[in-house]
């Protein structure tokens, strides 16, 4: 069966399911690995805390140890494909649990994850350590690339000089290629014109969506949705080896992400307050959420953000993000991952990144504090989201960053606001 690798900063677990479900509904039996877990066919098979307990790993590192499904259930190799989210962790020891890939996308490289190892110092690091995607595609295989990140097209350096492999750019300005060239040497172009999403080659061009069409691309005004769409779409044109199914557009168009997923998630509270949750978590992506919710905020409403960041970031990194997010909201409660009740302090941390409860909180909300006053530190998360739903008038935007533990988080939400999906 072929392999679909995705990785990249932020939008991995977006693209993996938006791929998988399109790739469900053209009657492939799909494995889905993304950081919640496993699924066969939209069917749950293991949880996070599943993966952490037998192998002391997240699913999205080392994703093809569920490769086995296929070898217990010989009936889904029969159309058989695996979508795979890959995380930085894939480069190190426990790799990907594979040899090669068919198609490997590569989404963006942004400031995060930085400190983490003496290997990874810089965005280049991390671009250097991403570049597997690249290096393990088989021959004649794709390569879906970000064309609007300088460092994801450096990486391209990666694919095996041997290898015939085909290109497929995806972004809006395509500033970091050569368009004719890549064109001219048989490569894709997956760019928007309007709101219509186009596939260019050096012999034709074709507008196949409309993003009006897709609901949680906010009518293109929200850019990580829309370059998720174009990776999305560039890794089925690959997975189709160029043939799109005739139905395509209606299929894709058709796809919405699951609102149990907290990407992009809205809810309405019984006041009226909007609720977006999301797991935006680094710098970028808190000011892109921020930027799609103020489009939301009703007249004389303010935004307020819910915000946490992992512990295994260092001091600066912490500290420059609450400076670069500082005016994003109107009010900032900060809440921690390690905070004694919902996620216990480990024994076994590293002297690196001390799993002390409170700490990356109160480094978070001083920084934040710096620039803008408005700040609550409250550790525990679900007393968080207690605090916002006091706080959150008709007319306001909550935008709640998520926990691991998507379900909880939601539960609280749903319980403090007493609100429901839109």
């Amino acid at each position: 069966m072929k392999k679909i690798a995705v990785t990249g900063t932020k939008g991995k677990t977006t693209v993996v399911n938006v791929v998988a479900t399109a790739l469900q509904s053209f009657d492939q039996n799909v494995l889905k690995v993304d950081t919640t877990g496993h699924f066969i066919n939209s069917q749950r098979k293991s949880t996070l805390d599943d993966s952490k307990m037998t192998w002391r790993l997240v699913p999205s590192v080392c994703p093809g140890r569920y490769l086995w499904e296929f070898h217990k259930n010989p009936n889904l190799e029969k159309n058989g494909v695996a979508v795979l989210e890959c995380s930085l962790g894939c480069s190190g020891p426990s790799g990907l649990g594979y040899r090669v890939h068919e198609i490997g996308i590569f989404l963006n490289v942004f400031e995060d994850h930085l400190g983490s190892s003496d290997r990874i110092k810089s965005k280049n690091d991390i671009a250097e350590a991403k570049g597997f995607v690249f290096s393990r595609i088989a021959e004649s295989g794709y390569a879906v690339f970000n064309a609007d990140d300088e460092l994801v097209c450096k990486s391209l350096g990666k694919i095996k000089s041997e290898y015939k492999i085909n290109k497929i750019a995806c972004g809006i300005d395509l500033n970091f290629i050569d368009k004719n060239k890549h064109l001219k040497d048989g490569g894709v172009l997956v760019t928007c014109h309007g709101n219509k999403v186009t596939i260019v080659t050096n012999d034709s061009t074709n507008e196949i969506i409309d993003i009006n069409n897709i609901p949680w691309a906010f009518k293109g005004d929200y850019l990580p949705s829309t370059m998720n769409i174009l990776h999305s779409i560039g890794a089925l044109y690959g997975y189709f080896n160029g043939n799109l199914p005739d139905n395509f557009s209606e299929i894709f168009e058709s796809v919405r992400l699951d609102p149990n997923g907290g990407r992009l998630t809205l809810l309405k509270a019984r006041n009226g307050a909007i609720i977006l949750a999301d797991y935006a978590h680094e710098k970028k992506s808190l000011k892109e959420i921020s930027k799609l919710a103020k489009t939301l905020v009703q007249k004389n409403g303010k935004l307020v953000g819910v915000v946490r960041l992992a512990h295994d970031r260092t001091d600066q990194l912490i500290q420059e993000t609450g400076r670069e997010i500082a005016d994003s909201f109107d009010n900032f409660i900060v809440y921690d991952k390690i905070d004694g009740l919902i996620r216990k302090p480990s024994n076994q941390h590293s002297i690196r990144f001390p799993q002390i409860v409170g700490r990356t909180s109160r480094i978070f909300a001083d920084a934040i504090c710096e620039l803008n006053p408005k700040v609550e530190r409250i550790i525990q998360e679900d007393k968080a989201i207690y605090r916002a739903a006091k706080i959150a008038n008709p007319g306001d935007v909550v935008v709640i960053i998520v926990n691991d533990n998507i379900e909880q988080s939601l539960s609280f939400i749903k319980k403090s606001f007493e609100a429901d999906f839109i």
